[in-house]
C-alpha cells in the first residue's frame, strides 16, 4: 500500500513537469499605444513597395492610439478646433492585420515593419489611402 502511494506521488510529480512551459504570442495593442496613449505621426506615403517616400510635413497628420482601442487621427490644427476623427482600432495578432473603424469607413492594413522608431503599413482596405504608410512616434519639431 505504500508503494503505490509512492509510486501515484511521483507520477504526479512528473506529470506537472512535462507541460511547464508556454509560448504566448506578442500583443501588439501596447506597443501601438505604451501602456496609456502614444501618438504616431504620417511621416509619408509610397504608391508601390519599392517607390519613392512622399514625406509629409511634420505633425501633418497624427493618429493617437490609446490602450482602450480608440484611435484619433487628425493634424494639430484639429486637435486644437476638436475636429479630429475618432475611432476605433483592433489588431488581428494571427494576421498581423490592423483594423481601423473612424465613422462609418473602415481601414485595414497588413503590418509591414513594426520597430520601435517605425512602422509600416500596407494598405489592405480603404479608400483614398496610399498604398504604405509609414508612421513614427511623434518627434521633437526641426
Amino acid at each position: 500500500m505504500k508503494n503505490s502511494w509512492y509510486f501515484s506521488l511521483l507520477l504526479l510529480l512528473l506529470s506537472a513537469c512535462i507541460n511547464g512551459e508556454q509560448t504566448f504570442r506578442a500583443d501588439h495593442t501596447h506597443f501601438l499605444s505604451s501602456g496609456n496613449s502614444k501618438v504616431w505621426m504620417l511621416k509619408g506615403t509610397q504608391q508601390q513597395e519599392q517607390g519613392e517616400l512622399h514625406k509629409n510635413a511634420w505633425g501633418e497628420i497624427l493618429f493617437v492610439f490609446y490602450v482602450t482601442g480608440e484611435v484619433l487621427v487628425g493634424s494639430f490644427g484639429d486637435f486644437d478646433k476638436g475636429a479630429y476623427d475618432k475611432g476605433h482600432f483592433k489588431f488581428n495578432d494571427n494576421k498581423e492585420q490592423l483594423t481601423i473603424l473612424i465613422n462609418k469607413e473602415k481601414w485595414a492594413f497588413k503590418i509591414h515593419t513594426l520597430a520601435d522608431d517605425a512602422l509600416v503599413l500596407k494598405t489592405l482596405k480603404g479608400d483614398d489611402l496610399s498604398s504604405y504608410l509609414h508612421l513614427t512616434p511623434l518627434t521633437l519639431p526641426r
